[in-house]
């Protein structure tokens, strides 16, 4: 009898089961969306860029200020729970808004950087409290992937980089945890492949389309180099091997004659 009893008993958990796995779902599922519900993220820099990443977190149901001018900043500075700084290579505009971003938030309030071009350790050095910067790979296209990338300096404190993980695994978004160095990872890899690219065509290898349409099947890239190459902007890519370049003075980093000229000039082919 008591064998039976089990048996039943056993029966009847495991019909609750799906049940209670889906309640749990659910809650978890309320519990991400107040946690998203609850930030309001102050995006400034490259235009580009604050776009992209409006665009992002708004579909995720995260409330967005896109700073136009620095003069809007102190009147809203009591309701954003996080910053992004998304300029790319102008280190004075980027010094500017770390700076006026430093001043008018209180000091929990985590700022993150984009580090791809200059680290988080050498940003720093234009902030009172360094240890609320942390950086991230913020660059044309990326966002679009599972992964971001994030980088603590020496400075940044664990609560900076536990609030700054918690803001984007509430969008289901995978974190890598990378080292403080220019050119982070995918930036670094992105920008090398478009630049032999170019290189390839400079030489008369194949034509951009050839190359692309190659790449793309051989590889299963969601774009071919060039093809890429466009949508970040040339302009981008330069500026991301040129900060390579300057760091390390290798080779491999040195930036193709028609990639630097299509930064200036754009596409010149039909």
């Amino acid at each position: 009898m008591t064998a039976k009893v089990k048996s039943k008993k056993s029966t009847i958990e495991s019909k609750k089961k799906p049940a209670e796995t889906s309640k749990a779902k659910q809650s978890q599922s309320h519990q991400t969306h107040a946690e998203m519900k609850k930030h309001l993220a102050c995006l400034l820099g490259d235009e580009q860029l604050v776009k992209e990443y409006s665009t992002v977190f708004q579909s995720a149901g995260i409330a967005v200020l896109e700073l136009k001018n620095l003069a809007s900043l102190k009147t809203s500075a009591k309701k954003i729970t996080i910053a992004f700084e998304l300029t790319l290579a102008n280190s004075t505009e980027k010094q500017k808004n770390l700076q006026a971003l430093d001043e008018s938030l209180a000091i929990d309030i985590p700022i993150v950087t984009n580090a791809v071009t200059a680290t988080v350790l050498s940003q720093a050095q234009h902030v009172t409290h360094k240890e609320r910067l942390i950086g991230i790979s913020a660059f044309p296209t990326l966002l679009e992937n599972n992964v971001v990338e994030i980088a603590p300096s020496l400075y940044t404190s664990q609560a900076s980089a536990d609030a700054v993980k918690g803001f984007f695994t509430s969008m289901k978004k995978e974190i890598a945890i990378i080292e403080d160095a220019v050119g982070m990872v995918m930036p670094r890899i992105l920008c090398q492949i478009i630049n032999e690219a170019l290189f390839a065509v400079q030489s008369d290898v194949a034509n951009p389309k050839d190359i692309d349409t190659a790449m793309k099947l051989g590889t299963n890239y969601p774009h071919g180099p060039i093809e890429w190459g466009e949508k970040i902007g040339f302009k981008n890519i330069v500026a991301v091997l040129d900060a390579l370049y300057n760091n390390h003075k290798e080779e491999r980093y040195r930036v193709a004659p028609l990639l630097r000229q299509m930064a200036i000039a754009g596409r010149f082919w039909l």
